[in-house]
């Protein structure tokens, strides 16, 4: 909507260097450390957008033919299992009208799969690299008050942001409080 605002890009020096603190999650404490994740997700959320972008960029800039044939392969295939799920009534007319021509095409695309498998994985790694760098950052960046604070901002509903709402729809809250929060909100309203 018109009132969600992207958060102001984080100075490197916050997200990376000098006054960024880094720290191993509890790993016992699965809770604690999905608030870190998240947390950390609405916070730079405008950092990890350029890493991905930067990432995504650099595998498609050392491996520009692969990446491009692998993302229209990928689609590709995507396009036709969201066709024959949603269309199954004619999928099993056209097995049965035409048995040959789907045997086929099943041997077709699973060549083209096979001789694309390559290209495939360079666009699957520019897709998982950049998610892998961000959930590395965000379990292990530890969060300052800054970061606390912000978070609050979103979690009343004071500021709306892109990843704000991405984490409403997974149904992600950030903490106990922000549920209190919005209980005491939408009971104000009432």
């Amino acid at each position: 909507s018109s009132d969600t605002q992207l958060p102001p890009l984080r100075s490197i020096d916050d997200f990376l260097i000098t006054n960024a603190r880094f720290g191993r999650p509890d790993y016992q404490d699965k809770e604690r450390w999905n608030n870190r994740i998240v947390n950390n997700l609405l916070y730079y959320q405008t950092n990890y957008l350029a890493v991905a972008v930067i990432a995504f960029g650099l595998v498609t800039y050392v491996r520009p033919l692969e990446t491009i044939v692998g993302g229209g392969i990928f689609l590709g295939l995507a396009a036709v299992a969201l066709y024959a799920t949603n269309n199954r009534g004619d999928v099993q007319k056209y097995k049965k009208d035409y048995p040959a021509a789907l045997v086929v095409g099943i041997v077709a695309v699973s060549t083209l799969v096979m001789y694309t498998l390559g290209s495939i994985v360079v666009f699957v790694f520019s897709i998982a690299l950049p998610m892998l760098l961000v959930l590395l950052h965000a379990s292990f960046r530890m969060r300052n008050l800054k970061n606390k604070v912000q978070n609050k901002v979103e979690a009343v509903g004071l500021k709306k942001t892109p990843m704000g709402v991405i984490m409403r729809a997974l149904d992600q809250e950030l903490s106990y409080f922000n549920k209190a929060c919005l209980f005491l909100l939408t009971s104000i309203e009432a």
